[in-house]
């Protein structure tokens, strides 16, 4: 079967076979994404059915699915309402850490890993997934409910820290000098500030900049603005997220409103 054949083959059957698990799955009451997660376990690299022609495809798909799902949720707020959240939210945040990075530091070192380990596995039991999160707050209509601000406010706040963990991680799994280290944290810090900052102080400049009457114009900007933040981010030991929810913070008004009804089946596609 031609390369080409063999893509489309497999991916109608993967978003067909999607569309259904969500179909029951919203029959039953319960947010897809346990579905979705089998079905991944299932299909694909070690699942029981391969899909070869179509595994670089649904990798970059899932990268900017991501994106989309962070974009939409920062387009829910104002940059405003994000520091004012960070503010008040950080106990929030330190017991978040102390209650999930602890136990893998110490499963770490009980196991022998030394400390670089200890690092690494505080790591993976501290971070939630907040594309996972805001997946099932969408699904369970709890974006408007009192305690959302606070979980995103702690989702935010995980992230942000990648700014600092992932590029301290970096350095000590190679073993690069504290010299390295620091320029690598400064970078990324850099990154996080500048955006935070353009977001907060030219937002409105950036919304103007991006909004057109045209929704084909208004779709290919905003999306080609979020993409290119969230690879520069990427580049610079910054979540793609972060990036993704940064851009979405920076707009508002109309541009937002317009941005949210084009890129929400988008969302839902990818």
């Amino acid at each position: 079967m031609h390369d080409t054949t063999a893509l489309l083959v497999e991916l109608g059957a993967v978003i067909l076979g999607l569309g259904l698990v969500g179909r029951f799955a919203g029959r039953i009451g319960l947010s897809p994404i346990p579905l979705y997660l089998l079905a991944g376990l299932a299909f694909g690299h070690g699942g029981l059915i391969p899909l070869d022609a179509s595994e670089e495809f649904t990798m970059v798909g899932a990268e900017i699915g991501v994106i989309l799902l962070l974009l939409l949720l920062g387009l829910e707020y104002s940059a405003s309402e994000l520091v004012t959240s960070l503010k008040t939210q950080y106990p929030s945040g330190a017991v978040d850490f102390v209650l999930n990075a602890t136990p893998g530091a110490v499963a770490a070192l009980i196991l022998g890993w030394g400390p670089v380990g200890a690092v690494a596995l505080a790591g993976v039991t501290w971070i939630s997934s907040s594309g996972v999160i805001a997946k099932v707050m969408t699904d369970l209509g709890r974006l408007g409910n009192r305690e959302t601000p606070v979980i995103l406010g702690v989702l935010v706040m995980e992230d942000l820290a990648m700014a600092i963990y992932l590029p301290l991680l970096t350095a000590m799994l190679a073993g690069v000098s504290l010299a390295g280290g620091s320029l690598a944290l400064v970078i990324a810090l850099g990154a996080v500030g500048l955006v935070l900052y353009l977001a907060l102080r030219h937002g409105r400049l950036i919304s103007r900049a991006v909004s057109s009457d045209n929704p084909e114009m208004l779709l290919l900007v905003v999306l080609g603005l979020t993409v290119l933040v969230a690879g520069v981010a990427q580049q610079l030991q910054v979540s793609a997220a972060v990036g993704a929810f940064l851009v979405g913070i920076a707009l508002s008004g109309e541009v937002a409103e317009g941005a949210r009804k084009l890129l929400t089946p988008l969302r839902d596609l990818f």
